[in-house]
């Protein structure tokens, strides 16, 4: 009796514990993982996006590229207070056209973009904190020559004389285009120096603009290369009311404007200029 007992004893406890190692009376209490607080920077940064009104635009018209908080502000517009401690620096950059570092004082928030030559032009926006990127933003715009002559409509002509401006931080050049009014207006493109863009040959001139007329325009209508010069400044003076002290090197004939680079004064050339009337 004793041994049939103890062997009933033996096989309950065995399936008391059992069942105690399966289903705890007390259930253990696991505490949840302590969230690593979010930083400033993350906070002020997650957000942020950048916007232009308009992602095609003409040929040396003005753009515009700013900051905004994508869910705080449906207009794409917000106006950034911030200290050292949330960011370093910022650099707003498009291949060949624009790099530039905004620290924190002042504060950069938007920035205007022209361009001299239609195509597809990728904007990065990089922020920088401890010298590592914490936040990254981009967008791209479509430059084309909307326009008969860059960013002129003779039927209706700039208010202003300075068109628009294109600037190259890696070629080091800036390049304007004018609208002249008078009996016969004209407009016409040429490069810029001052002291931080250092001054070309006139044959680098005479490439680079160039370049820029047949990524507009085409290959010219006429051009020293395959016509007499002689040729050249016939069909100039033909299309051409302003009589300047200009040799043309090529011409382009388009739906309402004439368009020659030319070399000038024309006895002892200086410097080329795109220039452009309206025809006749």
């Amino acid at each position: 009796m004793l041994k049939k007992y103890l062997l009933i004893s033996c096989i309950s406890f065995i399936f008391f514990s059992c069942t105690k190692e399966n289903y705890p009376e007390t259930s253990e209490v696991i505490k949840p993982e302590e969230k690593e607080a979010e930083s400033l920077t993350t906070r002020m940064t997650k957000n942020m996006d950048v916007w232009t009104d308009n992602r095609v635009i003409n040929v040396f018209e003005q753009g515009e590229i700013r900051l905004y908080d994508k869910e705080k502000h449906k207009d794409h517009f917000t106006f950034f207070l911030w200290e050292k401690e949330v960011v370093d620096s910022i650099i707003w950059h498009i291949d060949d056209i624009m790099h530039y570092s905004s620290g924190v004082n002042p504060f950069r928030y938007m920035t205007g973009v022209t361009f001299n030559k239609p195509g597809d032009y990728k904007f990065n926006l990089l922020v920088y904190k401890d010298s590592k990127v914490v936040k990254q933003a981009n967008l791209t715009i479509r430059a084309i020559a909307g326009k008969d002559f860059f960013n002129v409509n003779w039927e209706n002509p700039p208010t202003r004389s300075i068109v628009g401006q294109s600037f190259s931080y890696k070629k080091g050049y800036r390049i304007d285009q004018t609208y002249i009014k008078g009996q016969y207006p004209y407009s016409y493109v040429n490069l810029y120096y001052g002291d931080q863009f250092r001054k070309q040959t006139p044959e680098k001139e005479k490439e680079y603009l160039m370049e820029v007329a047949r990524e507009s325009f085409g290959s010219p209508t006429l051009t020293t290369t395959n016509n007499q010069q002689a040729e050249l400044n016939d069909k100039y003076n033909k299309l051409f009311k302003n009589k300047l002290n200009h040799l043309p090197i090529a011409i382009w004939e388009r739906g309402t404007s004439s368009i020659a680079l030319i070399g000038t004064p024309k006895d002892a050339i200086k410097t080329y200029q795109i220039v452009a009337e309206p025809k006749y």
